[in-house]
C-alpha cells in the first residue's frame, strides 16, 4: 500500500492511498469462491456453479464491496502510518475500481492543531470579589413582598405600579399585524414589560375607557418585520387593581417554610441562599476571566469540523430550551441561523482543546476527596440532601458531571497560580444582574 499526504489549507490534509491490484484481485477471488459455495442459480446444483458464471453475474458488485471494505481497513492503517489524527470523519472521494488495476482513493480531513501551551507567567488577571450585605438581604425581602402583593380593584385613574387588565389591537399603517392583539391581558404599569410608550400611554385613563396609544418599535426589536416601525394600539381598560405589599412579620415568614424563628429566620435563610448563589456566580465569572486570558495568549487554527459539530450541539440545546424536551429523530430542528451559535461554538472548541492540553501537560486530576466535598456542598442546598448525595455518588453520569466541574476549578486554580491577580470588588447586584448594571451605565 502506498500512502502520500498533501497539506491543503491550514489544518486540512489530503491522503492519497493506493492499494495494489494483486491485493484487490485476491480479495475479489476469495469472495467469489465463497459465493460459489453458497449461491443458488437455476440449472445448477448448489456449490457446482461454474466460476465463469459467478464472475459474469457478481464480479462487478463484489469488486465494489471490496473497494468499500478496503477504504475502511486501509484508511485507519494509513492514518496511523502517517501519524495523523483527524478532527472529524474524513471525506472519501468515491473512485471507480477496475479489474487488474491498483485501487486508488483520496481522503480529505482536518487534523487537530498541534501547539504548546503558553503559560500566563505573571500576566495580569482580574479576579472578582463580592459579598452579601444586609442591604442586599433587605432588597431581596422587598422583592419578595412585591411579588406577594394583594391586588384589589380601585375606581380611579391608572397610575404607576397598578395592574391593569386590558384588551388591545395593534395596527401599522391601519393594518393589523401578527401578535399585535390580545384580550384580558395583564400589565403592571412601570414594569417595562411592554414596548416603550405603551405602559406610559395607559396612565391617567379609567376603567372602560377605549383610547389609542402611538408607539415606535425599537430598532433592535426581536421581530425584524416590526423593528423601527410606528404602530397604533387601540386599548380598552377592563379593570384596574392596586397592589398592597404584605407586612414583614412572622405570618409573612411562614409562607417560605422557614420553621421557627419568624422574620429573623427568614432573613438568615435568604442570606444563606444568596451567598450560595453569589459564590457560584463569582466562581463562574472568575473561571471565565482566567480561561479568556488563556485563550487570548494561545491562538491557533480551529478545526471547522469541530465547530460544525458544536453548532449542532448548540442547536439541539436551543431546541430543548424552546420546546421543553430533547430533539427526537422524527422531529425537524428549526432552521436556526448559524451565526447565532458560531462565536459560542468557536469559544467552546478553542477552550476545549486548550483545556485538554493543559490537563495533560500538568497531569491534573479531579481527586475523589474534592469530588465528594463538592457533592456534599451541592446536596446541602436541597431539602433532601441525602437523596441528592446518593444520586451523585451512585450514578456514573451524574458523578462525571461533578468531576468535570471540579477539574475546571483545578485547572483555573493552576492557571491563576502563575498569574498576577488584580482584585475587583463588585456589589451583589452588579454580580447577579450585570445586564441591569450595563443598562444603568448607558442611561
Amino acid at each position: 500500500m502506498q500512502v502520500s499526504v498533501e497539506t491543503l489549507n491550514g489544518l486540512e490534509r489530503k491522503l492519497t492511498i493506493s492499494v495494489p491490484a494483486e491485493k484487490i484481485e485476491e480479495e475479489v477471488s476469495e469472495r467469489l469462491r465463497d459465493l460459489a459455495r453458497k449461491v443458488k442459480i437455476d440449472g445448477f446444483r448448489p456449490g457446482k456453479v461454474p466460476m465463469h458464471v459467478i464472475k459474469s453475474r457478481f464480479s462487478d458488485n463484489v469488486r465494489q464491496e471490496v473497494a468499500r471494505d478496503m477504504v475502511q481497513s486501509t484508511l485507519y492503517e494509513a492514518l496511523k502510518e502517517k501519524d495523523l489524527n483527524p478532527a472529524g470523519y474524513p471525506y472519501v472521494d468515491p473512485q471507480t475500481i477496475e479489474a487488474g488495476k491498483d485501487f486508488t482513493y483520496t481522503a480529505t480531513f482536518e487534523i487537530f492543531p498541534e501547539f504548546e501551551i503558553v503559560e500566563l507567567d505573571k500576566k495580569e488577571v482580574e479576579r472578582i470579589k463580592s459579598e452579601v450585605k444586609d442591604k442586599d438581604v433587605d432588597e431581596m425581602i422587598e422583592r419578595l413582598r412585591e411579588q406577594n402583593k394583594e391586588w384589589k380593584e380601585v375606581s380611579r385613574k391608572v397610575k404607576k405600579d397598578d395592574k391593569v387588565i386590558i384588551d388591545f389591537e395593534g395596527s401599522i399603517d391601519g393594518e393589523p399585524f401578527e401578535g399585535g392583539s390580545a384580550n384580558d391581558y395583564e400589565v403592571i404599569i412601570g414594569s417595562g414589560s411592554m414596548i416603550p410608550g405603551f405602559e406610559e400611554g395607559i396612565e391617567g385613563h379609567k376603567k372602560d375607557e377605549t383610547f389609542d396609544v402611538d408607539v415606535n418599535f425599537p430598532d433592535d426589536y426581536g421581530h425584524k418585520e416590526l423593528a423601527g416601525k410606528k404602530a397604533t394600539f387601540k386599548i380598552t381598560i377592563k379593570n384596574i387593581l392596586e397592589g398592597e405589599k404584605p407586612e414583614l412579620n412572622d405570618a409573612f415568614a411562614e409562607k417560605f417554610n422557614v420553621g421557627e424563628g419568624g422574620v429573623e429566620a427568614l432573613k438568615k435563610d435568604i442570606k444563606e441562599n444568596m451567598e450560595r448563589e453569589l459564590e457560584r456566580r463569582v466562581n463562574a465569572m472568575n473561571k471565565e476571566k482566567v480561561f479568556d486570558k488563556l485563550m487570548e495568549i494561545n491562538v491557533f487554527d480551529l478545526p471547522a469540523a469541530l465547530i460544525d459539530k458544536e453548532i449542532e450541539h448548540l442547536k439541539h440545546d436551543m431546541y430543548h430550551r424552546l420546546f421543553g424536551h430533547e430533539h427526537h429523530d422524527n422531529e425537524k430542528i428549526p432552521d436556526f441561523p448559524r451565526e447565532l451559535f458560531e462565536e459560542q461554538a468557536k469559544r467552546r472548541v478553542h477552550l476545549g482543546l486548550l483545556f485538554s492540553e493543559y490537563v495533560k501537560k500538568h497531569e491534573l486530576i479531579a481527586d475523589d476527596e474534592r469530588v465528594e466535598a463538592t457533592i456534599d456542598k451541592l446536596a446541602g442546598a436541597y431539602e433532601k440532601p441525602d437523596e441528592l448525595r446518593s444520586l451523585y455518588k451512585s450514578n456514573k453520569e451524574h458523578r462525571a458531571e461533578i468531576e468535570a466541574l471540579v477539574l475546571e476549578d483545578v485547572v483555573a486554580e493552576k492557571i491563576v497560580s502563575q498569574a498576577t491577580i488584580k482584585e475587583k470588588e463588585l456589589s451583589y447586584d452588579e454580580v447577579m444582574n450585570p445586564k441591569k448594571d450595563d443598562e444603568n451605565k448607558g442611561d
